[in-house]
């Protein structure tokens, strides 16, 4: 578990023992992240540790919130969706109290300790449940994508048939070669749709693997993140979108070669009604 504090500097030595407090309580099971360098880049700093830690912690005392600084810390805590909590300092005011409506605030260590130990655990239960469901859910996209290009497959193989089949039915005839061809311009609108929708699924995809890694980090493991580099880096997989991709563009090449041929032999049909010039 690990905390980051925020304080004002005046109050540093009884915060470090606060610090102290919370380390033995916990019989060091926490790691406390600080920033106690006044830095032009501060805030960025802060910002990072912030985002490392699973809970941001206030040692609020006397015009703690007048501090222009934690009141900061405080409104990016809230940005990062950080859970907060603050513990009483000495000389805690009224007024530092008002301001701390909107969060949990204890008297001391060990209180403190006992709640954060039981928010911690459940929020990984809760973590690790969202976990599982983004997981099967991505499983889900995969398999409602295979379907997807099962059906355009068939969808498009389909309407290049009838087109076929209307040709030799009427022995390939300039109104059955227009028709073919009509059907052939269908078939080749339908790849752009199918392409348009794997691109979807793609995209579906990224966004689920982003919630995916952050829930990971949450989690303290890098699973997702470590197979993609060696998928990527040290086996060359080609991403399944970009795969597919190809496959849409090479059957739509098959398709522009059959209507760039229907478009020969109509042109050849019409040049033989043409009357030829007897001399």
């Amino acid at each position: 578990m690990k905390l980051f504090i925020c304080n004002r500097t005046i109050e540093k030595l009884e915060v470090e023992s606060l610090i102290t407090d919370l380390l033995k309580t916990s019989d060091n099971a926490i790691a406390i992240l600080r920033e106690t360098e006044h830095s032009e880049n501060w805030k960025s700093i802060v910002e990072s540790k912030m985002n490392e830690s699973d809970f941001v912690v206030f040692a609020i005392g006397k015009e703690t919130f007048k501090s222009d600084q934690l009141k900061w810390e405080y409104a990016k805590a809230k940005q990062l969706n950080k859970q907060i909590v603050g513990i009483k300092l000495s000389e805690i005011t009224e007024d530092s109290i008002l301001f701390c409506q909107g969060f949990q605030v204890f008297d001391n260590a060990e209180q403190s300790f006992k709640y954060l130990a039981k928010t911690y655990e459940d929020d990984r239960k809760l973590k690790f449940e969202q976990y599982k469901m983004m997981v099967s859910s991505t499983e889900k996209v995969t398999e409602s994508r295979m379907k997807v290009n099962n059906l355009f497959f068939t969808i498009t193989s389909s309407i290049l048939s009838v087109g076929f089949v209307l040709g030799k039915t009427f022995g390939f005839t300039i109104a059955a070669m227009i028709g073919m061809f009509v059907l052939t311009v269908l078939s080749l609108a339908v790849s752009f749709f199918w392409e348009r929708l794997i691109d979807s699924y793609g995209k579906l995809n990224t966004g689920k693997f982003k919630v995916i890694d952050k829930i990971e980090k949450q989690l303290r493991t890098n699973m997702f993140e470590d197979e993609w580099k060696i998928l990527t880096e040290e086996i060359k997989y080609e991403p399944n979108t970009r795969t597919e991709t190809k496959v849409i563009t090479y059957f739509r090449t098959f398709i522009l070669i059959v209507g760039a041929f229907q478009i020969i032999y109509l042109g050849y049909l019409l040049f033989q009604l043409i009357p030829s010039c007897n001399h």
